[in-house]
């Protein structure tokens, strides 16, 4: 049984309709990242599913109880969540302590509780330095521990790490979400970073101008994407145009393999997309003959430019093994690719 259900929602402020009819499922303890654009309706569905604003069409069922329908609404505070937002919005005024705190009913094992989210966010040693004598990534334990400690079933984080730098961003999210398991926290990731979702998602939705594009695991989404717009939201994509053939799709790189998920019917002229690691240069190998025009050296990547009769790719390959410029040779695809009419 679904953990968290939502049906057919749709959500307007004034004349504009930010949400166009989401429909998602969530298992208890799994992880949900929400990826997309600015604008695309990510945070104002995760509003909707914390209570913070009411629904105007459809239903939210955490489990087998009704939250939020056109005619019921469930207050944020009764519904059991946690709510990390894009700034950790700590109390200045109060200590590690205090903020874990806050929200914890006054009864006998709240400083027990307190500890125990200490020791869970491994800040032990801080809890009476206040916000302002904490790093950035230490702000941002403080504030999942907070949304923690009430022991909910249900964690939003919408777009927690953002004013961290990349790679602090990435290892932080990670941390946390480690952290989530560890307790069988259910949540849900709002994030417009792919790499953020892949690594730590059990479920990824692809929102778009309000709607659910395609939901689901993070390598499904990314080797099979459902259309172009999510191929070119969830990575690097090369399109070339083709047509349909015995095997596959007919290119100027060959016949290309396609997955037994692709939608495109036979007999028609389609485009083909294929991530950049999934091509192979080689010297003495099957594949077409090709040339490199151009070569830019990035540190552990280098970008090149390949020419293939009159077509032109450009290209991301590992420095140790990226022809040289002027060199020729034999380009190939690896594996199976998605195609559309």
């Amino acid at each position: 049984m679904s953990h968290i259900r939502i049906d057919n929602i749709h959500k307007s402020f004034g004349p504009v309709e930010v949400l166009k009819g989401i429909d998602l499922e969530l298992e208890q303890g799994s992880v949900l990242a929400l990826l997309g654009p600015s604008g695309c309706g990510k945070t104002t569905l995760l509003r909707l599913i914390a209570g913070f604003d009411p629904v105007d069409e459809g239903s939210i069922h955490f489990g087998q109880k009704l939250m939020a329908s056109s005619s019921v609404f469930v207050p944020p505070e009764r519904r059991r969540i946690g709510y990390v937002p894009q700034e950790g919005a700590l109390f200045p005024h109060l200590t590690v302590e205090g903020n874990l705190a806050y929200g914890l009913p006054k009864c006998a094992n709240r400083k027990q509780r307190v500890a125990e989210v200490l020791e869970l966010i491994g800040l032990q040693d801080f809890g009476h330095r206040y916000p302002h004598e904490l790093s950035g990534g230490q702000q941002q334990r403080v504030a999942l521990g907070r949304a923690l400690a009430p022991d909910p079933q249900l964690v939003l984080l919408d777009e927690p790490f953002n004013a961290l730098d990349l790679e602090l961003r990435r290892s932080m999210c990670e941390d946390v979400i480690a952290l989530l398991r560890k307790t069988g926290t259910t949540a849900i990731l709002v994030t417009h970073d792919p790499g953020e979702a892949f690594a730590v998602s059990d479920q990824l939705a692809v929102m778009m101008k309000g709607q659910i594009m395609q939901c689901a695991p993070p390598e499904t989404i990314y080797w099979q994407p459902a259309s172009e717009t999510v191929a070119r939201l969830t990575g690097d994509a090369i399109f070339m145009p083709g047509e349909c053939a015995e095997g596959g799709i007919r290119s100027a790189l060959g016949v290309i393999p396609l997955y037994s998920s692709c939608p495109v019917p036979s007999c028609h002229n389609a485009t083909v997309m294929v991530r950049p690691e999934q091509f192979q240069w080689c010297q003495n190998c099957k594949g077409v003959p090709a040339w490199v025009t151009r070569r830019s050296f990035r540190g552990d990547h280098t970008l090149i430019e390949v020419e293939i009769d009159d077509m032109c790719l450009s290209l991301r390959m590992p420095s140790l093994t990226t022809p040289q410029l002027g060199e020729s040779g034999h380009l190939r695809v690896l594996g199976k690719c998605m195609a559309w009419a």
